[in-house]
C-alpha cells in the first residue's frame, strides 16, 4: 500500500482512501439505528452500537496509516512564515519593546526579538504563529539568502 515511485497513489491506496470516506457515516448509521432499537427495547441494538464504533475506531487507524505514509515533498508549503526561515532581511519599523517589522518580498511582517534600530539587517530563525523571529545579523557573518528589505 505504497504511493508509486512517481509519488502518485496507486489503485489500492485510492480504493482505501474512498473505504475511509464511508466508514464514519456507516459507523454514525449504525449507531442511529442501535439507539433506535435500543428506544424500542429490541435486542439487536448491542451488535449495532459495537459495529458502529468498530466502524469509527477502523476509520481512525486507517486515517492514521494515510497519513503516515504520504508524506508532502514541501511541508511548508502552507506554512508561509516557516518558509522564511533562514532569510536574511533589513528592518522597516525599528523593534521596540520586543516587536518590529520587516518587508520579506511583498508582505509587511511582524518581528520578535532584541531591541534594534530600523535599517538594521536580522537574520529570520524562526516563526512563532505569523510572527518572525530574528536576529541581530552582525557584520562578518555569512549571507545565505540575502533580500532587501524596502
Amino acid at each position: 500500500m505504497r504511493p508509486r515511485p512517481d509519488g502518485t497513489p496507486g489503485p489500492i491506496l485510492w480504493a482505501v482512501a474512498v473505504i475511509s470516506l464511508v466508514l464514519p457515516w456507516a459507523g454514525i448509521a449504525c449507531l442511529a439505528a442501535a439507539a433506535w432499537h435500543y428506544g424500542r427495547s429490541e435486542s439487536q441494538w448491542a451488535w449495532l452500537a459495537i459495529a458502529g464504533v468498530a466502524l469509527i475506531i477502523l476509520d481512525v487507524v486507517i486515517d492514521l496509516i494515510l497519513s503516515s505514509i504520504s508524506r508532502s515533498d514541501q511541508p511548508h508549503l502552507n506554512a508561509r512564515a516557516a518558509q522564511l526561515v533562514g532569510r536574511t532581511v533589513t528592518l522597516v519599523e525599528p523593534i521596540e519593546g520586543g516587536i518590529g517589522k520587516v518587508r520579506c518580498d511583498d508582505t509587511l511582517w511582524q518581528v520578535e526579538g532584541i531591541d534594534l534600530p530600523a535599517g538594521t539587517t536580522v537574520r529570520v530563525v524562526g516563526a512563532k504563529g505569523m510572527r518572525l523571529v530574528v536576529e541581530h545579523l552582525h557584520s562578518g557573518e555569512d549571507h545565505p539568502r540575502q533580500e532587501s528589505g524596502s
